[in-house]
């Protein structure tokens, strides 16, 4: 126990901003995936064939490449593109590579949300629609105001288990120089020359903030379903 105490002691401060960097930039990356992932989502139900084809394509060539892969591309395709952004500091952090894993993450999940939803979406009994329809609302109005409630407590389970994910995969945005859970690991490790203390560390982080996230899920789901039996009563 006491080793325990003087481990968090000296390296307690490192942990506690690698586990705010992983937080921020997986919360983040939620956000702009799941406005991507409406976005072809959509795309993919589209009736337009050429609309729907390239958000396969999309799909498709998102889903087969690494995460690894995809933060390299963004690192260091960017700037070869012209794009220049500018290297500033935040908060201690350098925006240039915070902006860089935040694109390649935000692109990794979001095929895998567009799908979540498209296929919440799609459960949704065809009659909701033709029931919206029939009172006026426009295509838009039935999907945003009748459909997508009722699919979003079929995929809430689902988009906490990407959260979770998110949160995991956050962890080789180290490679390119994100002060992350890992990379503070390595940070420590390389001060204390203690290589199994800080993977442990982290390990039982990950472990907590999975838990938090599975537990909220389940509350939202609940409380979802509380919601809509109780308009269902009324």
């Amino acid at each position: 126990m006491d080793r325990i105490t003087s481990f968090l002691d000296k390296f307690g401060t490192y942990l506690v901003q690698g586990t705010v960097m992983t937080l921020v930039l997986s919360l983040l990356t939620m956000v702009f995936a799941i406005l991507l992932g409406i976005i072809v989502a959509s795309m993919r139900m589209s009736r337009i064939k050429i609309v729907s084809r390239i958000a396969s394509l999309y799909i498709e060539i998102i889903r087969s490449l690494p995460i690894l892969v995809l933060l390299a591309l963004f690192f260091y395709g960017i700037p070869l593109l012209g794009v220049r952004i500018p290297e500033v500091m935040i908060f201690g952090v350098e925006m240039s590579r915070f902006i860089s894993a935040l694109i390649a993450l935000s692109v990794g999940s979001s095929v895998y949300i567009a799908e979540i939803i498209r296929s919440g979406i799609q459960s949704i009994d065809h009659g909701q629609y033709e029931g919206g329809r029939s009172i006026g609302f426009s295509r838009f109005q039935t999907t945003f105001y009748i459909i997508f409630p009722q699919a979003l407590r079929n995929i809430l389970p689902a988009l906490g288990n990407e959260f979770a994910s998110t949160i995991k995969a956050s962890s080789q945005a180290s490679v390119i120089g994100i002060a992350d859970l890992m990379y503070q690991a390595d940070t420590i490790r390389g001060i204390s020359y203690q290589p199994f203390a800080p993977i442990i560390a982290i390990a039982v982080i990950y472990l907590i903030l999975s838990v938090i996230i599975t537990k909220l899920t389940v509350l939202m789901e609940f409380k979802l379903k509380r919601t809509n039996n109780g308009g269902e009563t009324a």
